[in-house]
Parts: C-alpha cells; structure tokens; sequence
C-alpha cells in the first residue's frame, strides 16, 4: 500500500513538473505557441478553469451537506470531499495564472487589479475558496491527528483530549459548512454568469446556464469523491461502505438528469426560434462539432442509467467506470460551452441595397470571407496544440499532487 501511495505521488509530481517547464517555454514564447487568436481568445485554459471549479464546488457542496445534514453513511467520505474541493480550487487558480500569459499580467492583477475584469474576481473567489476549503481538511483532519500523533498545523490541540478534539472538529466542520454551501453555490454560479451575461454570444447568453452549471459541478464533484472512496477504502471496506457510494451515486445521477433535462430544453427552444443565429449554432454543434457534442451528451447518460441501478451499483468496477465518464463528460461540456461560441459569427450589420433600405445582416468575425452568392464570414476551428496540452499538466498535476502528498502522510480513510 505504501509503495503504491509513493508511486502515485512521483507520477503526480512528473506530471506537474512536464507542466511547469511547458509553462516556462509558453512565458518565453508566449501565447502565440496556443491555437488562440483575438477571435477566439478563450480556449482550453479557461474551458479546463470552469472544470476545475466545478468539481472544487461539487466536492464542497457534498463535505457542507455531510455535516449539515448530518449524513451518517457519508461521514468516513467528507475528509476526502473536501480535499478533493481545496486540489481542485488550487489547480483552478494555477489555470487562471497559466491563461494570464505572462508575468507581467500575473503582476498587474495583484498590483493594478481591474475590478471591472472576470479575471480579477475570479483570482479573488478562487484566493477564498482556497482558504475556506483548507479549513475544512484542516478541521476534519484534527480527531486523526491527535489519534496518531502527526502534524498539520495542530500546536493548539496538545493539551486537549481526544474527546475535546472530536467535538472540535465537529462543531467547525458543520460551522465552515454553513458558510461554504452557499459559497460553493455562489462561486460557480458566478462563473457562469461571466459567460451568461456576454449576450454577444448567442451560446452562452442564457439563464439556463447557471443551474446547469451547478449540476454538473455536483455530478463531476461527486464523481472525483467517488473514485477516491472506492480507491482509498480499499476491498476489504466496500460492503461495509456500500450504502455511502450508493447514496453519491443518486446524487450524480439526479444531476445529471437535471442537467441533461436543461440541456433538451435550450435545443428545443434553439430548434423552435429557427432564427438564422440559432440554425447557424445549431449546424456548428451538430456539424463541426458533432462528434463532441455527442460524447457530452452520451457520456452522462450512461453514467445516468449507472448509478440509478441498483444492480450496476453493486460493482466497485462500474462505479468507478461511470464516475471517470462523467468527469470525462464535463470536460467535454466545457469546451463545446465555448468550441460553439466562437466558431457562430456573433455580431452582424444591416447592409444597405440600392434602394438605401437593409437588405440583408451581414455576420462579422475574424476569419476568411467566402463568396458563395453573397459575402459572409466563418471563423476558422480552434484546436488545441500540444503545448497547450503540456502546459495544462501543471494545474491538473498540481491536483494529483495534492492528493497524492496528503494520502501519503495522513490517514484520509478510517479502517
């Protein structure tokens, strides 16, 4: 066990490493080593951000609900539920500083913060949500600390007894719950809103968005703590744990349902308007993009009818299987939230005929203009290059390590 718990952590410390030298290259290059350009000037640094902070959200909101609710089958999982919400909330922030693009930017957001950009608020609810989310570990970790002697910032604790110390943690895991349910709510919410309110992108500028956001980040949130209980508690707990995997299992697969109902309802109503705009969304997701669009939403449904058997629930294997696809799943969700946007010109003019009045809207992006008929303009397909790819193993190297680090010297799981 130990070995394989060292093994983790020099792979999770390889792959952070690989992400910091390609991040040093991109700081000497730039961003021009992406596939961005000022057209698409969001790509997979920012869709991997909202991941990030969907399942940091996810996993808080489970750890809050734990002790709020007093869940007695999910308490052995609430140390790895807010682990996994602080690994994520710290990869998130190293996604912001590795989309910032160089130094100086990093520096003018400390020094000269534009409060009117989404950048500089999202450093400031990450800086939070990083604090409160360590305070949760750093609470529910005290009781094992005291048992087994170890250290984690716990000078205070010495002259308490266990006892004291297990109503200690108690009293703080439930009060720092309180106060990260709306928190983890509030914060994903927000960054939702940042694409919600950009009514220039016909993709994005809907009310739907959200809600939908918030059930994905309990899905994928609960996801990751899934796979980490299964894989920390060990076989020889699975039966004894079994009722606490089922109960995260219809907590993903009710948001997910959630999700996928919000998702036929924004194609319907696409569908119905028959606009030239939503026709023209509509032929990008199912025609540049369909082959994503399809994985985004077959992945969820899989993992849907998953989880709500009580059959397939049974299985450590499928358990895990469907957990890893809806992580795979929201990944996915969040580059088609912009893959889509970008690609459908967004902004368009009223072209004067002859006679002086508007015959026609003419689409206007950053691109080719094509003559088929009349003039029109098409942006071209963003993909991300390999750097990008390297460069992103920072921050999710980052979350491994984290996780990697602390199940190595603390005991997350009780046996």
């Amino acid at each position: 066990m130990a070995r394989s718990k060292r093994t983790f952590l020099i792979v999770a410390l390889a792959m952070t490493c690989a992400g910091f030298a390609g991040w040093i290259y991109q700081l000497m290059r730039g961003l021009v080593i992406t596939d961005m350009s000022n057209m698409f000037n969001w790509g997979f640094y920012i869709a991997a951000f909202a991941f990030l902070v969907g399942v940091a959200a996810g996993g808080m909101i489970i750890s809050s609900c734990i002790y709020l609710f007093d869940v007695e089958k999910l308490k052995p999982f609430g140390k790895i539920a807010s682990l996994s919400a602080f690994a994520c909330a710290c990869g998130a922030g190293a996604m912001v500083l590795v989309d910032l693009g160089s130094i100086q930017n990093i520096l003018n957001i400390f020094i000269h913060p534009n409060f009117s950009s989404p950048l500089v608020w999202d450093v400031i609810v990450i800086s939070c949500y990083i604090v409160l989310t360590f305070l949760s570990v750093y609470f529910q970790l005290l009781p094992d600390c005291k048992k087994d002697g170890l250290w984690f910032f716990n000078g205070g604790i010495r002259n308490q007894s266990l006892e004291e110390v297990e109503k200690k943690s108690h009293t703080w895991s439930k009060r720092i719950g309180l106060v990260a349910l709306p928190f983890a709510i509030g914060i994903h919410t927000v960054t939702a809103l940042i694409f919600a309110t950009q009514n220039s992108h016909e993709w994005w500028h809907t009310a739907i968005l959200p809600p939908d956001f918030i059930a994905m980040a309990v899905a994928s949130g609960g996801s990751l703590v899934l796979i980490l209980a299964i894989v920390l508690s060990g076989r020889e707990l699975f039966n004894e744990r079994l009722g606490g995997y089922r109960i995260i299992c219809r907590i993903i697969a009710v948001a997910i349902a959630v999700h996928l109902f919000f998702t036929a309802m924004e194609l319907i109503l696409a569908a119905w308007a028959g606009s030239v705009e939503t026709q023209s969304l509509l032929g990008v997701l199912f025609g540049d993009y369909g082959a994503l669009y399809a994985i985004e939403l077959i992945l969820p449904a899989v993992a849907m009818v998953t989880f709500f058997s009580k059959k397939w629930t049974a299985s450590k294997g499928q358990m895990v299987f469907g957990s890893v696809i809806v992580l795979m799943a929201t990944l996915v969700h969040r580059l088609m939230l912009l893959y889509p946007a970008f690609k459908n010109a967004t902004v368009s003019f009223d072209v004067l005929g002859a006679n002086g009045m508007a015959d026609w809207l003419y689409p206007v992006s950053t691109g080719r203009v094509i003559e088929m008929g009349f003039p029109f303009a098409s942006t071209y397909a963003y993909m991300p290059t390999a750097a990008e790819y390297l460069v992103s193993l920072l921050p999710f190297g980052l979350v491994l390590l984290i996780l990697a680090f602390m199940n190595l010297k603390y005991p997350l799981v009780r046996r």
